[in-house]
C-alpha cells in the first residue's frame, strides 16, 4: 500500500492538471456559462465519473482552481517574507516583494490572464485582494514599533492592494508587455518616491 500511494498521488495530480488545462482553454475560447462538463471531459479525454471523482461541478472546479492558485501566490509571498522585510529602499534595486509577486504571475500567466480578461469574477478579485492586503499587513506589522504610519493603516493597506490589483489587470490585458522584473522595478520606484515625485512635481 505504501508503494502504491505515491503512484496514486501522481495519477490524481496528473488528472487534475489535465482537467485544469482543459478548463482554462475553454474559458479562453467561450463564456464560462456555455462550458459544459461534457466539453471538459471530452477535451481532457476522461470519463464523467473521473471528473466527478475530483469535482462536484464546473463551479466547484472554478472555486478550487482559484483557491489553489491564490494559495500558491500567498505561499510564495510568505516564503520570501524575510527578503522583503529586510529590504533596504533603493530605486535601482527591485523590492523582493514585487519580484516574487510578478514572477508568480508570469509563471501562471495563462490562469491570471484568463481570470482578468475572460471572467467577470468579483469573487476572484476579492480573494486576490485579500491575499495582497494580508501580505502588506504582515509587512507593516514587522516594522519597529517606533516607526509611525503617516496615514491610517486601513487606508494604506487598501491603497496598496487596490493599486497592485489595478496595475496587474492592465498588465494582463496587455499580455505582459513589460517583463516581471521591469514591473517590479517600476512599482518599487513608485513605492519609494511616491506619485508626486515620480511625476516630477516635488523637489
Amino acid at each position: 500500500m505504501e508503494k502504491l500511494q505515491p503512484i496514486l498521488d501522481r495519477r490524481i495530480t496528473r488528472t487534475r492538471q489535465l482537467i485544469y488545462e482543459t478548463f482554462i482553454s475553454f474559458i479562453s475560447e467561450k463564456e464560462f456559462t456555455q462550458i459544459s462538463i461534457k466539453d471538459i471531459t471530452n477535451g481532457a479525454n476522461i470519463s464523467r465519473s473521473t471528473f466527478y471523482a475530483h469535482y462536484q461541478d464546473k463551479y466547484d472546479l472554478l472555486d478550487k482552481t482559484i483557491q489553489e492558485k491564490l494559495s500558491e501566490l500567498n505561499n510564495s509571498l510568505v516564503e520570501t517574507k524575510s527578503n522583503y522585510i529586510n529590504y533596504q529602499s533603493n530605486i535601482e534595486i527591485s523590492d523582493p516583494y514585487f519580484v516574487t509577486y510578478f514572477e508568480h504571475l508570469a509563471m501562471n500567466h495563462r490562469f491570471y490572464h484568463t481570470m482578468f480578461t475572460k471572467m467577470d469574477s468579483s469573487e476572484f478579485l476579492s480573494k486576490m485582494y485579500e491575499v495582497i492586503r494580508e501580505s502588506f499587513y504582515i509587512r507593516v506589522s514587522s516594522m519597529e514599533k517606533e516607526q509611525k504610519l503617516l496615514v491610517p493603516l486601513d487606508i494604506l493597506l487598501d491603497y496598496c492592494s487596490s493599486s497592485i490589483i489595478g496595475i496587474t489587470k492592465v498588465w494582463m490585458e496587455n499580455n505582459m508587455i513589460y517583463s516581471p522584473h521591469y514591473m517590479a522595478l517600476q512599482l518599487t520606484r513608485l513605492a519609494i518616491l511616491g506619485i508626486y515625485k515620480t511625476m516630477g512635481k516635488m523637489n
